[in-house]
């Protein structure tokens, strides 16, 4: 009996093991996760200084509006003279109105805490098609620019924010194929605005369907939402007959489209924004070009020449192609408010190019989204800072509103708010106030709604100058002025000094001087605070002035340079001190004193006829009067 032969087991060849992949970590264990989350830290990091949650300008609007129309209806303007945005204007200001006015710094938390929330959508959505750096690297994307920093800093960037937060989190939805939850947050980011007709657009292509479905209901859905919105945003534009600000509704024509300008703007304006970097030339943009170019140039060569890189990139293609597309549609919105820059509009647009980066470079090599991470961390770093004081002028980097004017706007209202509680604590009903001296902006950023919203009184009002001068400054109840290097920079002028400083003013007018001394002398006793410089500088020089025309050239003379001493910017001081010098034949010193007059107040007409008197007198001497001067020693 032969026994059947076998094969020893360890001869046989072993089943092959597939190989798994390593499963993810759950979402909060994920340590890039983390990662991305620190951006949300570095905005609040970079944005201490400010006054986080101040309201200031368009805020004023829509808590007034909260504040005393309440119950407004979810079709009215919510304070908006130009855009219905409701679940942002009516919602969210009736709703946290008080928390705004008592406690604005809980405001700039909740809206971290929506950052926060794009971040961690923004990774979940990432972290299925890319490694974790990656994935950071996209979720972090829109944080790390420097506009992001508005987003916190006041109420009215809800709109932004709101059109960021429920756009990603329709993207989400999309993702998990779940059109009704996505079209839900679709509509929430179109109440908060109308950009987010790129949203709607995209949604489709974002959408993953589930098993056996297509992507027709979702661009079905998607049209009928948007059409319905349409109809009804236009609807209550014209019921309630809004206007873009700054004169742009004119502007909103079938050529703006054809306008390279426009494009120009809109392009090149939001990629200097996603590096931080603003509209005017910057020390460091030379360093970002050189860094992104390096970047980008290892993507090129490594998707050309790697075959396997090129097929990573292929299996997201879709994915790249509809994020470009998102941030050019939205980049493309802004061709109706050219030219006015505002650069955190620029954060919505970064979502779709952040996830196109992000997946291209991903796809060339994993370390590349981590050097673009690094590129835009330190670009970020080195964005101008909040300033510690109010300054009279702003820095001009292009843009109409950043956040660094924006800091400067709400530390402007709290230094006005706080000094106006404090030297007049009640305000009679339907007093006016004035504001002497203001800082560049002042006006844009308070208004007569703000002092309402202060006082809970809607009949008070700001006054100017030159409402002043046609009432005589009678029935004022308080007055400020500002002053850029004093501490605080708002100081107390008395209502009466004021009214009795514009009737020395027309006593002047009419040749009274020794009324007008008089006058003068009585407004100088009444005024408490010394520290208002303007106004005793003002008094002051009027002063030397009368007793200049009253021929006592000695104490003019004397009253001058102390007006002078006081407040080098007094126009009636350097007229003075002109007119005294003329006198002497000393006509360099006489033109230095007009030069510095006009560089304070270009166009003055007393300085402009003195000025042409003197260089005419001059050259009747036969001496040839010098260059007039660019800027006064104080401004250079």
């Amino acid at each position: 009996m032969t026994s059947r032969s076998r094969t020893p087991a360890a001869a046989h060849p072993r089943a092959a093991v597939p190989v798994l992949p390593s499963p993810r970590p759950a979402l909060l264990r994920d340590p890039w996760l983390w990662v991305a989350l620190a951006a949300v830290l570095l905005v609040l990091v970079r944005s201490l200084g400010a006054p986080l949650g101040e309201p200031v300008a368009d805020d004023f609007d829509h808590l007034h509006h909260a504040l005393f129309i309440r119950g407004g209806s979810w079709f009215g303007s919510g304070g908006s003279g130009s855009f219905w945005r409701p679940l942002a204007y009516q919602g969210y200001y009736g709703l946290l109105h008080d928390v705004i006015v008592m406690h604005p710094v809980w405001i700039s938390a909740l809206h971290l805490a929506l950052l926060g929330v794009v971040v961690v959508l923004l990774f979940d959505i990432a972290r299925g098609r890319v490694p974790g750096p990656a994935a950071a690297t996209i979720a972090s994307f829109p944080l790390l620019l420097e506009a992001a920093r508005a987003l916190i800093l006041v109420p009215v960037h809800i709109v932004d924010l709101g059109l960021l937060t429920a756009s990603v989190l329709a993207w989400w939805f999309a993702s998990r194929g779940r059109l009704v939850p996505a079209l839900g947050a679709l509509l929430a980011a179109l109440l908060c605005k109308e950009t987010a007709v790129a949203s709607a657009v995209v949604l489709p292509w974002l959408a993953d369907p589930r098993p056996g479905g297509s992507r027709r209901p979702w661009f079905i859905g998607s049209a009928l939402l948007t059409l319905a919105w349409a109809l009804t945003y236009v609807a209550v534009r014209r019921h309630l007959a809004m206007q873009l600000p700054h004169g742009l509704e004119a502007q909103l024509t079938p050529a703006l489209f054809l306008d390279p300008a426009r494009y120009a703007w809109a392009v090149l304006g939001s990629l200097r924004a996603v590096f931080s970097l603003p509209m005017q030339p910057e020390p460091r943009e030379g360093f970002v070009l050189a860094g992104t170019l390096v970047v980008l140039g290892i993507a090129v060569i490594r998707l050309a020449g790697d075959r396997s890189a090129r097929q990573r990139w292929q299996a997201q293609r879709g994915l790249v192609l509809t994020g470009f597309a998102w941030f050019m549609l939205a980049t493309g919105t802004l061709l109706s408010v050219y030219p006015v820059w505002s650069p955190e509009r620029v954060v919505y647009a970064s979502l779709g190019l952040g996830a196109a980066l992000g997946i291209t470079l991903a796809a060339a090599h994993p370390a590349l989204p981590m050097a673009l991470l690094a590129l835009r961390l330190v670009s970020f770093m080195l964005a101008p800072t909040a300033l510690p004081r109010v300054t009279r002028s702003v820095p001009e980097r292009g843009a109409f509103v950043d956040f660094e004017r924006l800091a400067r706007l709400q530390r402007l209202m709290v230094e006005a708010r706080t000094a106006l509680r404090r030297e007049f604590p009640t305000l009679p009903h339907g007093a006016k106030v004035a504001m002497i001296h203001p800082p560049f902006l002042a006006d844009y950023a308070s208004g007569d709604r703000a002092l309402q919203i202060w006082y809970r009184d809607t009949t008070l009002r700001w006054v100017h100058w030159d409402q002043m001068e046609k009432s005589g400054a009678r029935g004022l109840a308080g007055a400020m002025e500002f002053q850029e290097g004093a501490t605080p920079q708002f100081r107390r002028i008395e209502p009466e000094a004021l009214r009795l400083l514009f009737v020395a003013g027309t006593l002047e007018h009419e040749q009274h001087w020794l009324a007008a001394l008089d006058t003068l002398r009585r407004a100088d006793t009444l005024q408490a605070d010394r520290e208002a410089r303007h106004f005793v500088g003002r008094l002051l020089g009027l002063q030397a002035w009368c007793l200049g025309a009253t021929g006592k050239v000695a104490d003019a003379e004397i009253t001058a340079r102390q007006c002078l001493a006081v407040d080098h910017e007094d126009a009636d001081g350097h007229l003075t001190m002109a007119a005294i010098l003329n006198g002497r034949q000393q006509w360099s010193e006489s033109l230095a004193h007009l030069d510095t007059l006009l560089a304070y107040y270009p166009e003055y007409q007393a300085g402009e006829l003195m000025r042409a008197a003197v260089v005419k007198r001059m050259r009747e001497q036969g001496v040839v009067p010098g260059a007039r001067a660019a800027s006064p020693p104080a401004l250079r």
